[in-house]
């Protein structure tokens, strides 16, 4: 008689537990791979970089939840010391959205409703952040953070759009 035991092998047990969270690690290090191509402006504190092209696109790529939960933790590694960001520095209001961007995005029946609107949290939470941490107005805090990038910002949501409608799925994963 057949043996009623399957045996499997201790290697595909463990990338069954690991195989959720891969998306969510990709989405941390595509935003630190997006940190790394930066491009410094001598007028503003904060840097140009590829981030927000990931931070609009991964939500319809990966979900909302793994999107979310990858800026979480390159947040977190960042804030632990890792040489990501500045932490507790000019860009944290920035990158403090990027957690929450992915449900709000995903609010909206089409992603370039999504696009817009998380844009436009991810210049709120930013300049509020950028007002704070340099003790200037909310005028001046647009200047120096959101006005130098909006233009840029544009098309890269562009370039998301254009990802999303090839690759993204249109109905909203987890």
């Amino acid at each position: 008689m057949m043996n009623e035991h399957v045996l499997t092998h201790p290697i595909s047990q463990e990338r069954d537990v690991a195989a959720p969270w891969l998306p969510v690690i990709a989405v941390a290090g595509a935003l630190a791979l997006g940190a790394m191509i930066r491009l410094p402006l001598p007028f503003t504190p904060v840097p140009l970089t590829l981030q927000t092209f990931v931070v609009l696109a991964a939500p319809y790529l990966v979900g909302r939840w793994n999107a979310s939960m990858g800026a979480g933790l390159f947040m977190a590694l960042g804030l632990g010391g890792a040489p990501l960001f500045a932490a507790g520095g000019p860009t944290l209001g920035f990158i403090a959205s990027w957690i929450a961007l992915p449900w709000l995005m995903t609010l909206f029946r089409h992603p370039a409703a999504g696009l817009a609107a998380g844009t436009a949290l991810m210049y709120v939470m930013g300049a509020g952040w950028l007002a704070y941490w340099a003790n200037l107005t909310a005028w001046q805090a647009v200047t120096l953070g959101v006005a130098p990038f909006v233009a840029g910002d544009a098309l890269k949501a562009a370039a998301a759009y254009g990802v999303i409608r090839k690759y993204g799925s249109h109905r909203i994963a987890a």
